[in-house]
């Protein structure tokens, strides 16, 4: 083989090499390509699963904060209604010991009273003024008291007392009062929820 042949032969070889090093070298750049293709697909897919879990996440955080926070309200509001109600009722009572009624009221207080002592001839305080109102009695009485009404009924040494003032009395009943309230203002009515009926009687 003449060196001219021999050159060429090593040239088509060399030729040849290099286009197969080529052709994995592309081969090799399109296969890295689809993988760093495929993973910022899945890194973006990946993203918008964490960001659309996370759009979810703050929307029910939003969503139960609005309930708690509209429940929280509903709450004040009732209980605002509530204790207005309440305070009528203790106006009411403030206004009592003016009316008509409030001596047989306050008679009635102290006959319970020394009934529930057990002792006749017990201390009875009342407000300056009420003494005018109590039948007369083997009690004695004493008028110091500073209360809207009522009296305390104790006895003789002191040991016993039996508070029937009306600040006593109303919150004694303050929470079954205010249970009261509670269910009237806002406990459903039974007719509430059931369907209506038509003219045949059947549910609408």
């Amino acid at each position: 083989m003449g060196l001219e042949q021999l050159t060429a032969t090593i040239l088509d070889e060399a030729k040849k090499e290099s286009a197969s090093a080529v052709s994995a070298a592309d081969a090799e750049r399109r296969k890295m390509l689809g993988e760093a293709k495929a993973a910022a697909e899945k890194a973006r897919m990946g993203a918008e699963a964490k960001t659309a879990e996370f759009v979810e996440s703050q929307r029910r955080e939003r969503i139960a904060w609005a309930r708690i926070e509209a429940k929280r309200a509903t709450n004040e509001a009732r209980e605002s209604v509530v204790n207005g109600a309440i305070e009528e009722v203790f106006e009411e009572m403030r206004a009592f010991p003016k009316s008509r009624e409030y001596p047989k009221f306050l008679n009635a207080l102290v006959a319970h009273g020394l009934k529930e002592l057990g002792n006749p001839t017990a201390v009875v305080h009342v407000r300056k003024g009420d003494r005018k109102h109590l039948k007369n009695g083997k009690h004695s009485v004493k008028d110091d008291l500073d209360e809207w009404g009522g009296c305390i009924v104790e006895s003789g040494d002191g040991s016993v007392r039996i508070d029937l003032t009306f600040s006593a009395l109303l919150e004694q009943r303050r929470e079954p009062l205010r249970k009261r309230l509670y269910e009237a203002l806002f406990k459903p009515s039974a007719q509430e929820g059931k369907p209506k009926r038509g003219k045949g009687g059947k549910g609408e």
